[in-house]
């Protein structure tokens, strides 16, 4: 089957779903993904995935039928034969074709009578097929905002040309602009014509908005929407000590690196997501960057938004009403780095921290770190301080309790000099017959004072060997060495085979936690 062929053949169903599902043909298939089908030929739903404008839903709808229309036979093929061209069709036989010479082109006869709708039907193929995505530019005029769709006229500013048109709501809602009358404008589209009135016009399927003053003006218009609405009076404050940063911008242009040199070296964690920052696809990344970035790291302290300076047309994008409410309904704090001249892109205004440029955007997030680095040294020095006042009263108390101990000690030396001073002088008036008494108490008191003496000796290195013993006994240093306690599910602790049974849980204790088992195997030695 020829590439034109199947063209008309998928035009056919195309129409003829549209019409029984009663929406607009260009939603069931584009003309550009008829032609693309038709040009790619393709064998199998993979192939058929791969042709832009295909989709798993109209894989789903319409797979089977569109590869059945391409891999099937040609309804007829055209050669020449002494000269003539000849058709062959499904049952074999030739036909001379008389008057002309017939191609495979050229599918139906010079003289076939149309019914109206289906001539129409022949003129909108011819059209789109010729005018695949023509792109028209002129002042819009007689706007209509309907229910179904906007209605409206291109005039042409040098010849009053004029152009009627027809905008789907649904593209409508995802310009992300308003319109109004005397908006100059490029529209994008498939032109054709309306059957239930006959008339000529263009099926809007792109719509951007050109001049500075239709720029201006949609801005303004724009801007007077979002305001009455607050979506310019939330400012979130930025957090303190900012360290995970997610930055949305082109990986072409200078901004990014502009941000990253002027950010101070604090082991920032900056996440990347690169974008269209112009055109008609800028939109859509950033709305999606922005979205993907709050559902997959909504831990980030901070979204960054930038882009360089540029014209109020290479900021389009960023006076979006689409971008303007995916970045209000972040629930990340951000800073919007968009460069700018006269006017603040309506994205700035959204967002909860506005700066000119990418370096100022990085200069008010080092600033999140600006009352811990005044602090810092502050801080340093009390802690230093509070530390030494701590250790001199550790110290002063040390001292006060030696002191209290060495003067408990001297007193009770003191007393047992004193008394044996007292026996002393006391003996010292005896006869002769109590100097041996008096030599014997001397005895027994000094004795009494060495035994003192020793007593205390004996209890301090009894201390000492207690300590020692006690070091050696200690669990805590059998479990560091790799011993280990066992216990029974009772808590008791198992000292040999026959405490425990197969099937027991019981509790090992080793050096940092404990280990839950269960006895497999006893074994006796």
């Amino acid at each position: 089957m020829t590439k034109t062929q199947i063209i008309r053949q998928l035009t056919e169903l195309r129409n003829k779903t549209a019409q029984q599902q009663k929406i607009e043909p260009f939603k069931i298939l584009q003309f550009r993904t008829i032609n693309e089908i038709a040009a790619k030929r393709p064998s199998n739903s993979k192939e058929l995935l791969a042709v832009k404008g295909i989709g798993d839903k109209k894989l789903a709808q319409f797979g089977d039928k569109i590869l059945a229309i391409v891999n099937s036979e040609p309804e007829f093929t055209v050669k020449e034969v002494g000269g003539q061209a000849v058709s062959s069709g499904d049952n074999g036989k030739e036909a001379a074709a008389s008057g002309h010479k017939e191609t495979e082109d050229q599918l139906e006869p010079v003289d076939q009578v149309f019914t109206v709708s289906k001539f129409l039907d022949q003129v909108n193929d011819i059209l789109g097929q010729k005018l695949e995505d023509v792109k028209v530019q002129g002042e819009i005029s007689g706007l209509n905002n309907h229910s179904s769709g906007v209605y409206f006229a291109l005039k042409d500013k040098d010849d009053e040309s004029v152009l009627y048109c027809f905008l789907a709501r649904w593209i409508y809602q995802d310009l992300g602009f308003i319109l109004e009358d005397g908006m100059e404008v490029k529209a994008g589209g498939v032109p054709g014509v309306y059957k239930a009135k006959g008339n000529f016009n263009l099926r809007v399927e792109t719509l951007e908005l050109t001049g500075e003053g239709s720029m201006k003006k949609a801005y303004e218009l724009l801007k007077k929407k979002l305001q009455e609405e607050g979506l310019f009076d939330r400012k979130r404050v930025l957090p303190e000590f900012v360290g995970k940063i997610g930055v949305i911008t082109s990986r072409s242009g200078a901004v990014i690196d502009d941000f990253r040199n002027n950010l101070t070296r604090r082991g920032y964690q900056i996440h990347f997501h690169d974008v269209r920052v112009e055109g008609v696809r800028a939109v859509e990344d950033i709305m999606k960057a922005a979205q993907w970035f709050n559902k997959n790291q909504p831990d980030l302290d901070v979204l960054v938004i930038m882009r360089g300076g540029g014209s109020l047309e290479d900021l389009q994008a960023f006076n979006n009403e689409l971008v303007a409410r995916a970045v209000f309904a972040s629930k990340i704090p951000t800073i919007c780095g968009i460069g700018h001249d006269r006017d603040v892109p309506i994205t700035s205004l959204v967002g909860d921290t506005l700066t000119s440029t990418p370096t100022a955007a990085a200069v008010l997030i080092n600033e999140t770190w600006q009352r811990l680095e005044e602090k810092l040294p502050e801080n340093e020095q009390s802690l230093l301080n509070n530390f030494e006042k701590a250790l001199n009263n550790k110290c002063v108390q040390l001292s006060g309790l030696t002191s209290e101990l060495n003067n408990k000690f001297g007193q009770i030396f003191l007393k047992l000099k004193n008394l044996r001073q007292k026996l002393c002088d006391e003996l010292s008036n005896l006869g002769r017959e109590a100097v041996m008494a008096r030599k014997k108490a001397m005895e027994m008191a000094g004795n009494l004072v060495q035994r003192f003496e020793q007593a205390l000796n004996r209890v301090g290195k009894g201390l000492v060997e207690q300590e020692k013993y006690l070091a050696g006994v200690n669990p805590e240093r059998n479990l560091k060495l790799g011993y280990s306690i066992v216990r029974n599910k009772a808590g008791q602790i198992v000292r040999d085979v026959k405490g425990i049974k197969v099937g027991e849980k019981i509790i090992a204790q080793v050096q940092q936690g404990e280990i839950e088992s269960r006895v497999e195997k006893i074994s006796n030695k």
